[in-house]
């Protein structure tokens, strides 16, 4: 295993932007070549060659394939999910969130696929397991954190296990990659989100009298 090289970080001025561009660039390069060619079977030489950079310049912006692979999980996440449920107001409800992101799924596919590529590699690869576990977790905290905070506003039942709730949801999200690299998907957008929005109205049910009792 090669030895790990801790990244420079950029100082500032002209040579930081240059950097974060680079950086940004690499991270555009993986996503498309992890998605078409498979993480696993892409190489950080592959990589180099293709942005025409040496292996070592790229471990200067990135520790190993591991984090490069994260931190394209990480930017998409945050721009196609996160980024898209802000500026909402503090009025917004978390159905029409679920149900807007459960319509707009198509875009997310290349997301889906990344952390596929990454859950595959981590059953045998334990610092893609590592680095994409400890990312998947910070998302799924900030997520928690944010019902808890709104639960009595958003109308949620004080029963709701809302942990269990968010896994849930990302756990369909997820789940609906594997579908799609079989080739299975959902026939509309207007069914795939009218689905989410009937069982996001449910956090708002009391509980199943028989399903307390069996517990």
């Amino acid at each position: 295993m090669r030895d790990v090289v801790e990244p420079v970080p950029p100082r500032g001025g002209k040579a930081a932007e240059r950097a974060l561009a680079t950086r940004a660039a690499l991270v555009e390069l993986a996503t498309e070549m992890f998605s078409s060619n498979g993480y696993m079977q892409t190489s950080i030489r592959d990589i180099a060659r293709a942005a025409s950079m040496t292996s070592g310049a790229i471990y200067g912006h990135f520790r190993n394939k591991a984090d490069l692979l994260v931190e394209a999980i990480n930017m998409r996440t945050a721009e196609e999910l996160e980024a898209e449920s802000m500026g909402q107001g503090d009025e917004s409800d978390y159905v029409e969130t679920l149900t807007r992101h459960a319509r707009s799924y198509p875009t997310r596919r290349r997301l889906r696929a990344l952390i596929l590529q990454g859950a595959a590699a981590s059953i045998t690869d334990e610092e893609t397991r590592g680095r994409l576990r400890e990312e998947q977790q910070a998302h799924l905290n900030a997520w928690i954190a944010g019902y808890k905070a709104n639960r009595e506003r958003l109308g949620i039942h004080p029963d709701v296990d809302l942990q269990a709730a968010v896994i849930y949801t990302w756990a369909v999200e997820l789940g609906l990659g594997v579908l799609e690299a079989i080739g299975i998907e959902p026939k509309s957008r207007k069914g795939w989100a009218d689905i989410h929005n009937r069982m996001a109205r449910g956090l708002r049910l009391d509980p199943d009298p028989g399903l307390t009792r069996s517990r």
